[in-house]
């Protein structure tokens, strides 16, 4: 594992000084990111990955990964199961450990990140260009697991976690070894900063072309993010609209954008300048409409009847 890096980037200084200040560590890792969905490319664009447990003050159990949105947008039950039952022996037995749903997924070495690349078992996206370096900034200790435990897990026709012998999730959550050639993966709690210029102008440049009347945020958001606030950021969000339809959106938080000392923090940034002439030629703007890519699904249960005290939702489009 390597240490935890010494030099904090600039924009880990500023964010130092307001909302994250209480992050001390700080550790490089790696991660593949799905640039082409518009809220990853938003978060990149602002140059900032933020976990769930830190999406909000105080934490707001409605915020979830990026990950569990994967899951929930695209209607996989098989999956939504397979992960709450991990969670569930994680909470029971390794409570300690960093949540799946909720945490952040990295790779610890570009090599190990690297050598992802072109393997089936993993999502079609982890290619090189979306391959990204970033500085995590955390309190709690990180989760170091073996994903081959999870990749290799005993499935039954339908998808689903066989339960006759759970023991493996143990061995995932205790950090032990699925074999000899281990994939390890990092889930961690915190705020990632991304280190890559090139790949953040390339999403700004995209989120530009989803978001055209949205300039004015976009640049907000991303002076905010160099502030080190939640200014603009765009995160997952479960929300149970009523006792059958639970709705997946992806939160615009503009309210710090309130707050004198992110607004003096804004304007003493080289940019503030054009921010200023750009609010003062445009009467109105629009924020970022990320309601395309939510989701809205009726509620279910997944039942087992070896698991009868185990509820698992299962998610359906409306009728």
């Amino acid at each position: 594992m390597p240490a935890a890096t010494e030099k904090r980037t600039e924009q880990g200084r500023h964010m130092s000084r307001f909302r994250f200040a209480e992050l001390r560590q700080s550790t490089r890792v790696f991660c593949f990111l799905d640039l082409e969905h518009p809220a990853v490319a938003w978060a990149v664009m602002r140059g900032m990955l933020v976990s769930a447990d830190y999406a909000s003050t105080p934490p707001n159990p409605g915020f979830i990964s990026f990950m569990q949105a994967g899951v929930v947008e695209t209607l996989n039950n098989q999956r939504m199961f397979n992960e709450y039952l991990i969670e569930r022996v994680r909470l029971s037995f390794f409570a300690h450990q960093v949540s799946r749903i909720r945490g952040m997924f990295f790779f610890s070495s570009r090599s190990e990140a690297e050598a992802r690349i072109g393997d089936p078992a993993w999502p079609p996206y982890f290619e090189s260009k979306n391959l990204l370096e970033l500085d995590l900034y955390h309190n709690e200790p990180l989760t170091d697991v073996d994903a081959n435990w999870i990749t290799f897990a005993p499935l039954a026709e339908d998808g689903r976690i066989t339960i006759e012998d759970l023991q493996w999730i143990r061995h995932y959550w205790s950090g032990e070894k699925y074999n000899d050639q281990p994939v390890w993966e990092r889930i961690a709690k915190g705020v990632a900063l991304v280190l890559n210029e090139q790949v953040r102008r390339q999403c700004y440049q995209y989120v530009r072309e989803i978001f055209p009347a949205s300039h004015i945020p976009i640049l907000k958001a991303r002076l905010a993010s160099k502030a080190g606030t939640r200014g603009g950021l765009s995160a997952p969000f479960l929300l149970r609209e009523d006792e059958k339809r639970v709705k997946l959106g992806y939160l615009w938080s503009d309210l710090e954008f309130h707050d004198p000392a992110i607004i003096d923090a804004i304007a003493q940034h080289p940019d503030a300048g054009a921010l200023a002439r750009m609010m003062s030629e445009n009467e109105t703007w629009k924020v970022p409409d990320f309601r395309p890519w939510g989701r809205i699904f009726e509620l279910g249960e997944q039942k087992l009847p070896e698991l009868t005290a185990f509820q698992v939702p299962s998610l359906h489009h409306p009728k």
